[in-house]
């Protein structure tokens, strides 16, 4: 857990740059596969005391869509969003009070593709460490932070193969505390973790 920005290691700046600066600062205007719903979600982070920490929520059993699953604030694009990072933005205020004023883009992950029939689009940030959490009570019955270190850590993955849009697909799974973490959750947190491990060192051109 140290290399993300822990006692003994670099700096939270340092290893938020270094994330910045391996990220595309905004998201590939592709166009979605058809039959899909574009979707755009906020994957915040923050230093706590031991590191690097990914907030993370679970949706209330009353939503239409994930029911009870763990997630990150999100959802459909509406008509009158600017684009997907105002629909993560808009949502993640909705969802979880996090205010647009709080958050610091770090930039834009690929696009996910899910079996229920949206294409998310993630968008990493920075909140800060003492921001605060207001729960939409329809829509979330929980936030919690769990170590990025923990996403890392690639044995905690289970996977099962299906096929979707004509090729296979994977869906991962891994456990943290009480909970289930799977889907489009996990897969993302399986690609920023790869893209943390995968980051130039300290000191390292970018």
């Amino acid at each position: 857990m140290g290399r993300f920005c822990g006692e003994r290691a670099e700096t939270a700046e340092g290893f938020f740059a270094r994330l910045q600066g391996a990220l595309p600062p905004s998201a590939a205007s592709e166009p979605i596969p058809p039959g899909l719903r574009s979707a755009g979600v906020l994957v915040p982070l923050r230093c706590g005391a031991g590191g690097v920490n990914v907030v993370l929520a679970r949706r209330t059993e009353r939503v239409p869509h994930h029911k009870g699953q763990v997630c990150f604030p999100g959802g459909s694009r509406e008509a009158a969003d600017r684009d997907l990072l105002a629909t993560a933005l808009r949502e993640a205020k909705e969802e979880l009070g996090i205010r647009p004023e709080d958050v610091s883009l770090l930039g834009a992950m690929e696009p996910v593709p899910t079996v229920t029939g949206f294409c998310i689009q993630p968008f990493v940030a920075r909140i800060p460490a003492d921001a605060r959490f207001l729960l939409d009570e329809f829509e979330m019955s929980e936030v919690f932070e769990a170590p990025l270190s923990i996403f890392t850590d690639f044995s905690r993955y289970r996977t099962a193969e299906t096929t979707f849009l004509g090729i296979p697909y994977k869906v991962y799974f891994l456990d943290y505390g009480p909970h289930v973490i799977w889907g489009a959750t996990a897969r993302i947190l399986h690609r920023l973790a790869e893209l943390a491990l995968r980051m130039p060192p300290r000191g390292a051109a970018i």
